[in-house]
């Protein structure tokens, strides 16, 4: 009798399912928590992070990389979470910023310049507003133009002008020793720090944008030395003659004119720097003599 063969098979296993979907999903949720963080880019997370948490729920529903899935749900939660906040946030600054300008405004209004108590007082205020704008202000990722002028190795002219989307300045002319101009502008001003003196920036600002705006928002002067340091418009407040006013209100096409004092090392070849922009910057070096 011949015995039976039974040849043994062992069980197939089916091939394991495709991750793609899940970790596509966990990719772009990292990446939207990622990019919230960052000023204007991050507005990118609003879209990045929904897709994240819908392509994850396909992912754990279709058993197409259940644990990346998760982490994409997650992450993409987070990242829009944290976009709406840093846009609530920066709304919230620039309705404040606003508020601010319109109070110190009706304030200037009732001042009386020959109270001197008065006056010192308005102008700390003005100061410390105008230092917590440039706080806020984000450093700038590219300097001069795309033929690489309006560095600080290679200055623009006065007289020359430089824009972005909102704002277009001219730097007109500069006044050196402005020390007695400035003292007969207003005796309740102070004297230039020990080894410095003022000089008077002439510049426009012109408004671009839609709406309206304050110069002190998109415009921001200063002098950066020889050797490196730097004296902005807001670190030392005078009153100037013509003086250019950071909080003028103007609508498209409106163009504020004047003068802004710096205070600057005394026969020292530095150069200004303007600065426009808020979340997105950019610096233009002028010579700051003829």
């Amino acid at each position: 009798m011949t015995a039976s063969y039974n040849p043994y098979y062992p069980d197939q296993q089916a091939p394991p399912a495709p991750k793609g979907v899940g970790i596509a999903a966990m990719v772009l949720g990292i990446v939207s928590v990622v990019l919230a963080f960052i000023p204007l880019i991050g507005l990118l997370s609003f879209l990045l992070g929904p897709l994240a948490v819908v392509l994850g729920i396909v992912a754990i529903a279709k058993h197409r990389g259940e644990g990346q899935g998760i982490a994409g749900v997650v992450t993409g939660a987070i990242g829009t979470i944290f976009a709406i906040a840093g846009l609530l946030i920066t709304g919230a600054f620039f309705t404040s910023a606003e508020d601010e300008l319109l109070r110190l405004e009706e304030e200037a209004r009732s001042v009386d310049p020959e109270d001197e108590e008065e006056v010192a007082e308005l102008e700390q205020e003005v100061q410390d507003q105008q230092e917590e704008v440039a706080d806020e202000r984000e450093t700038p990722e590219q300097t001069g133009d795309a033929a690489g002028q309006g560095t600080r190795e290679d200055p623009l002219p006065l007289g020359e002008t430089v824009a972005d989307d909102e704002w277009e300045v001219t730097v007109h002319s500069v006044e050196r020793d402005a020390d007695d101009a400035i003292a007969a502008e207003n005796p309740y001003n102070d004297p230039a720090p020990d080894g410095m003196t003022y000089i008077l920036v002439n510049i426009s600002a012109t408004y671009l944008g839609e709406g309206s705006d304050s110069p002190m928002m998109g415009v921001e002067l200063a002098y950066v030395s020889s050797t490196g340091e730097t004296s902005a418009s807001y670190d030392y407040i005078v009153v100037t003659p013509d003086s250019f006013d950071d909080f003028a209100e103007l609508y498209t096409g409106g163009t504020e004119t004047g003068n802004v004092a710096l205070a600057v090392p005394p026969d020292d070849d530095g150069t200004l720097r303007v600065r426009l922009g808020f979340l997105d910057t950019t610096d233009y070096f002028f010579a700051a003599s003829d």
